[in-house]
């Protein structure tokens, strides 16, 4: 009398078990590769609502983000943010040459030497004479300069133990503001000059603040601590910023004026 598979019905060949399991691991392992293709595709979504979210937390509430999301779930998120605000940080000084005073005729070696000493001082020697390029590698060293520095003064100055994956997301998401105050640079540039230098001021001030903001939120050192911590940090970028920033104005005016 022939046996039949309890599970699936069909005839027992030789008392040999029935082949539906295997079929039915394929099609589990199959479901299964299907479900993570969809979780996959659902990650993307998630991670720019994420990023949307936070971006206008930091528009209305800076200092509650920058609590709640400079941590180790937005590590990805805020490497590459470091990483797309060192390109449109070079794209911003590249239009404010090319297009707002490239035409006047000036020589502006004298601001070209600030973007490129820093990249001597790091054993990069003249990298470019594209002064964009110069400014997008200068922003993405100062921008892993002061986690370092950050860091380094947390644990090795003041004794003080801290997550270096806080660090990283609070600078990546502080940049996430940089860049979107650098887009809008680079439209107001093709309008107004002073305007744009205005602004571009504006959001470089606005990064400082949100550094110093952030420390307070995820440090346990004093709040006099973190004022030398974050002015050793931005001591340098705010220095070569301000530099290039005053010959840019001085620049200007001068056409205005003359």
């Amino acid at each position: 009398m022939a046996k039949f598979c309890t599970k699936c019905g069909k005839p027992l060949k030789d008392g040999k078990p029935c082949d539906c399991e295997k079929e039915n691991k394929k099609e589990e392992i199959k479901e299964k590769i299907e479900n993570d293709n969809d979780e996959s595709s659902v990650d993307v979504g998630a991670a720019v609502n994420n990023c949307v979210n936070i971006l206008l937390g930091m528009i209305k509430k800076p200092s509650n983000t920058l609590a709640k999301k400079a941590n180790k779930n937005n590590f990805t998120l805020a490497i590459v943010s470091i990483i797309v605000n060192a390109i449109v940080f070079g794209l911003t000084v590249h239009f404010l040459y090319s297009n707002i005073f490239g035409h006047e005729g000036y020589d502006l070696s004298f601001v070209s030497s600030q973007l490129e000493i820093f990249t001597k001082l790091f054993g990069l020697g003249s990298i470019t004479s594209n002064q964009g390029l110069n400014a997008g590698i200068f922003m993405i060293i100062m921008s892993f300069i002061i986690i370092g520095i950050l860091y380094l003064m947390h644990t090795g100055i003041y004794k003080k133990a801290i997550d270096s994956k806080k660090i990283v997301g609070l600078v990546g998401i502080s940049e996430l503001f940089f860049t979107l105050g650098l887009i809008v640079t680079i439209i107001v540039s093709f309008i107004s000059p002073i305007v744009a230098l205005i602004v571009f001021l504006l959001v470089a001030l606005c990064f400082c603040v949100h550094i110093h903001q952030g420390m307070l939120e995820v440090s346990d050192i004093s709040s006099d601590k973190i004022v030398y911590t974050v002015s050793i940090s931005l001591a340098i970028p705010v220095l070569a910023f301000l530099t290039t920033f005053a010959t840019m104005l001085i620049i200007e005016l001068g056409f205005l004026l003359g």
